[in-house]
């Protein structure tokens, strides 16, 4: 099968969006299916050709990534800024007729696309042109101002629709979009990466800060909800004198989050980390917290950190928003709260450091919920909804 995969942003950027495109492209591969990848960011050095190295991949975060047997083809004109209404629309037209042009020399079998109203317009128009079927996959919870019965227009010619978590399928059934149409997968991790870890490193960290160790990762932006974290933590130095809290990740909130954190004791602002070091910290910590709130237009789906720190095994206390619900039954295998609801953070974490037991059992809880989120095993669903379209 020949597939072509339009997706905006891709490898090295950093994003849940860009490893799932990776992850799944690799796994295509596997399966024995030729895929040419259609990207506005990332893959390539700008002097490439259109088969990447990956030359700047960092190797730790992509590595059995590889062994690479798909092209690359990027879109002109890089100068437009990152996030705009412009650049999302030059990339969408410019991925029309890319596809288009291939398309004619070596027949696709498939479309595959990732975004949401704007990428299901562009592609479902190539799509009919084509008169192949596109699937359209939704990474992100959608802006609730387009939510309206006159939008679901933009999806009459996607063959089908996955939506990472069940909240977005609900968005898209309430404007009208046929329950037919969607089906609802998660992205996946690789549970490999966390077999055979460098014990002495994870000793290390675990000898750096005192302990109980709490830790958070994501992107310092105001939808991740770490103002939050932070007030929980001040109040929760107030029982737990030695605990530690660490957040890896970078973002334009950062030194906004440094002032708010002020000379508090314990609290490590970490930045960006390879992958690798990622999951030592995982394994290295007490409890995982992802403090999501629904921001406007920048809504949860289905976060990859949780999925990483199940299976390190972490108990998770999070937020009832995008599919964190579907990942985390609440005093199963961690804590659902409300939003933005520092004292509910501190409570449930005090739970967690006051009862051993209960962090064991939600331990293996996660290790064993986790085994049907390894990428194989995603990428055979979306096999199969590929199956129900050709």
């Amino acid at each position: 099968m020949r597939i072509a995969r339009i997706i905006e942003y891709f490898p090295p950027h950093v994003g849940g969006m860009e490893r799932h495109g990776l992850a799944l492209t690799q796994e295509q591969i596997k399966l024995g299916h030729e895929v040419d990848v259609f990207i506005g960011v990332g893959g390539l050095k700008p002097s490439s050709k259109p088969k990447s190295d990956f030359g700047e991949f960092l190797k730790s975060d992509f590595k059995n990534c590889f062994e690479l047997g798909f092209k690359i083809y990027k879109m002109s004109l890089q100068f437009l800024p990152l996030y705009s209404k412009a650049r999302r629309f030059w990339f969408n037209l410019w991925a029309y007729f890319a596809v288009k042009k291939n398309h004619k020399k070596n027949p696709y079998n498939i479309i595959h696309l990732h975004g949401d109203f704007v990428e299901a317009f562009f592609g479902g128009k190539l799509a009919k042109k084509l008169s192949i079927p596109a699937v359209l996959t939704i990474h992100a919870g959608l802006n609730k101002k387009l939510l309206k019965p006159k939008n679901a227009k933009y999806f009459k010619n996607i063959s089908k629709i996955i939506c990472v978590s069940q909240e977005i399928a609900g968005d898209l059934e309430s404007i009208g979009v046929s329950e037919n149409k969607l089906a609802v997968i998660s992205s996946g991790i690789y549970l490999k990466d966390f077999e055979n870890k460098n014990q002495e490193e994870i000793q290390k960290i675990k000898e750096q800060h005192s302990k109980p160790i709490i830790i958070s990762v994501g992107n310092l932006r105001k939808s991740k909800g770490q103002i939050y974290l932070i007030e929980a933590f001040k109040n929760l130095k107030n029982n737990f004198n030695s605990v530690t809290l660490l957040l890896i990740g970078d973002g334009p909130d950062r030194e906004y989050l440094e002032n708010q954190a002020g000379k508090v004791p314990g609290i490590y602002f970490l930045g960006r980390q390879e992958h690798d070091k990622i999951i030592e910290y995982l394994y290295a910590s007490d409890v995982f917290v992802l403090p999501s709130i629904n921001a406007p237009n920048d809504r949860e789906g289905t976060s990859t950190v949780i999925m990483e720190a199940m299976a390190a095994g972490l108990p998770i206390v999070t937020t009832k928003v995008g599919g964190n619900s579907a990942l985390i039954k609440d005093g199963m295998n961690g804590f659902l709260i409300d939003e933005k609801n520092s004292e509910a953070i501190v409570e449930a974490i005090a739970k967690l450091l006051k009862d051993e037991k209960l962090c064991f059992d939600m331990k293996e809880k996660n290790l064993e919920d986790i085994k049907q989120k390894d990428w194989p095993i995603i990428a055979g669903f979306i096999a199969k909804v590929y199956e129900t379209v050709l």
